[in-house]
């Protein structure tokens, strides 16, 4: 759990280093995810590309061993793609969709990076601690006054290639409900 303080109290010091003038590397946003794949718990920062409709965020998560059996954390690369907003009022809009791609790989000796060598030739054709990923969502957002410009409530429904994998190799014993996680999650707009 240290690690993620670390990380965390490494990305903030950026941003508030200087009072008047943001640093180029401060993190245009932060964001806080519960579920969805990349830790029962993610933390993460990011910045705005393309008018704002991309994000680019990188997360550091946590599964804890009561629920995964191990404390696992993962670290993970997302972007998002959003191609319009609503606006409800002069405060309060509405990002109907969202889509992107997320990479995450995660920490330990029980996950290997490179195809483990115990087993032989074609009988595991994936590494254990890299998951690629992809997601759909939305958003509501109420624009603020002060250090925070706005604070934004989502929800993502995600999966990752081997459930999709697995859902197109068992499609009479699997669901779409089977393959896809709800997170929800929380932005602070800088």
């Amino acid at each position: 759990m240290k690690h993620i303080y670390l990380i965390l109290l490494f990305i903030t010091t950026f941003s508030f280093a200087q009072e008047n003038e943001k640093h180029w590397l401060a993190p245009d946003h932060y964001k806080l995810q519960f579920a969805g794949n990349i830790g029962f718990l993610s933390a993460g920062a990011g910045y705005l590309h393309g008018n704002s409709h991309l994000e680019t965020d990188l997360y550091v998560g946590y599964l804890p061993k009561k629920i995964g059996g191990d404390d696992i954390f993962s670290l993970t690369a997302k972007m998002t793609y959003s191609p319009w907003k609503i606006e409800l009022d002069k405060t309060y809009h509405i990002t109907p969709f969202s889509i992107g791609p997320y990479i995450s790989y995660s920490f330990g000796s029980q996950f290997d990076t490179l195809l483990p060598n115990e087993y032989p030739s074609g009988y595991y054709w994936w590494a254990s601690s890299l998951r690629f990923g992809a997601f759909i969502g939305g958003r509501v957002t109420k624009d603020t006054e002060g250090k925070l410009d706005h604070l934004s409530f989502y929800y993502e429904l995600s999966t990752y290639d081997l459930k999709a994998i697995s859902y197109i190799q068992n499609t009479e014993y699997l669901g779409l409900n089977d393959i896809f996680s709800l997170s929800l999650g929380v932005k602070f707009g800088l």
